[in-house]
């Protein structure tokens, strides 16, 4: 029988040894005398397990304060920012309206409200190895990342920060990001920020050529301009984790606007306004909490070298093939097939580059001008139709 039971009905029994009842049921004579003084009061209802919350909490949070938190999680994810704890935090305590209470209660409250979804399969960040540039161009990184358009057109976004500030230098939004795209981008960056010593990206054509054995126009212009271009190594992006997450931050943005993002020239615009909240007014959390700006000001930036690096060895790939073709008619004869270039590169000598025999990279004066799969079942490449 139920020890709360036995003693609830045992006011009835005469000469009772409460001491060696309360020793056979194992529990103490506070818990008998309490069921049965509930008993007498309540019933059965008395003996229902209840909580052992206090009745009231002086240093609980205030319902104002939670309110407060709710308001400015949704008014952050509203705009596409981040509704993070830290974050949160931060802005209501330049609100000024309420104190903020610690990062921890933050993030209670949000669990509590419902706005935080368990991830437990994220992998924990003592794993990771961190790596930051210890000055203001030391190192910038560089990316591009696809973008579709409200009327389903798909773009490039091409970005480049700064390692150790996380200083946003280029955003820019273009139907492909080709060599003269990424060089046009760079140069502005670099007479409005100063050029930095190093740059790094991953091996895609437009940024490097190092694994398939030569230089591309990118290269070539940073060696002369004294920049050490650096690359990621194959399939590991958590090597520009930096311009990686940066464009996370970036898609949250756009999402909310994309609505109003119906061409190239208003996706440039939008792009300037965020570099310009991130840089200025976004804290950041990698960096203590401050802006961009104001880290990448904290400290003199570094410089490229004073004459042009030389050209590094390049090693030599047995299934890496290259040929030069002139430009007839707007296209070149290669590889038993014909690959449309355009009318603008006629009579040019075009640099192919096969690899694994099937896949083209085309190239004049160092610049990429097209990349492909051969189709055998086509005599004629043809070019993709142009993305508006």
């Amino acid at each position: 029988m139920d020890a709360r039971l036995i003693a609830a009905v045992s006011r009835s029994a005469e000469g009772l040894n409460v001491a060696g009842l309360c020793r056979q049921l194992g529990i103490s004579r506070q818990s008998f005398y309490k069921w049965r003084a509930r008993f007498a009061l309540e019933s059965l209802d008395g003996l229902a397990e209840r909580s052992r919350r206090p009745g009231r909490s002086p240093q609980r949070t205030s319902l104002e304060v939670e309110d407060a938190v709710v308001e400015c999680r949704k008014r952050l994810v509203d705009h596409g920012l981040d509704g993070g704890a830290a974050t949160i935090h931060w802005h209501l305590g330049r609100q000024g309206t309420v104190r903020p209470p610690s990062e921890a209660t933050i993030w209670r409250i949000l669990v509590r409200r419902g706005f935080v979804t368990p991830q437990p399969s994220k992998r924990p960040k003592a794993s990771l190895r961190r790596f930051e540039a210890d000055w203001p161009n030391e190192r910038w990184q560089a990316d591009h990342t696809t973008w579709k358009l409200a009327n389903g057109a798909e773009v490039q976004v091409l970005n480049i920060i700064d390692d150790h500030s996380r200083l946003c230098v280029a955003s820019v939004a273009a139907s492909s990001v080709t060599s003269p795209v990424l060089w046009d981008a760079f140069s502005a960056a670099g007479n409005k920020w100063g050029y930095p010593s190093s740059c790094l990206t991953d091996n895609g054509l437009v940024f490097s050529g190092k694994l398939r054995g030569f230089q591309v126009d990118f290269e070539v212009r940073l060696c002369a301009a004294g920049i050490v271009a650096v690359t990621s190594a194959p399939f590991h992006p958590q090597t520009c984790g930096k311009v990686e997450r940066f464009q996370q931050t970036l898609k949250k943005w756009l999402r909310v606007r994309r609505k109003f993002l119906t061409s190239l020239a208003a996706l440039n615009i939008c792009l300037e306004d965020f570099a310009t909240y991130y840089n200025y007014q976004r804290p950041h959390r990698g960096i203590g909490r401050t802006t961009p700006y104001a880290r990448w000001t904290a400290k003199l930036p570094a410089r490229p070298a004073d004459q042009p690096i030389p050209t590094p060895p390049r090693p030599v790939d047995p299934n890496t093939t290259r040929s030069d073709h002139e430009v007839r008619r707007g296209e070149i004869a290669c590889h038993s097939v014909r690959v449309y270039l355009g009318a603008r590169h006629e009579g040019r000598t075009a640099q192919v580059i096969c690899r694994a025999g099937d896949h083209l990279a085309v190239y004049i004066d160092n610049e990429l001008v097209r990349t492909l799969v051969i189709d055998r079942d086509r005599r004629y490449q043809a070019h993709p139709p142009s993305r508006r």
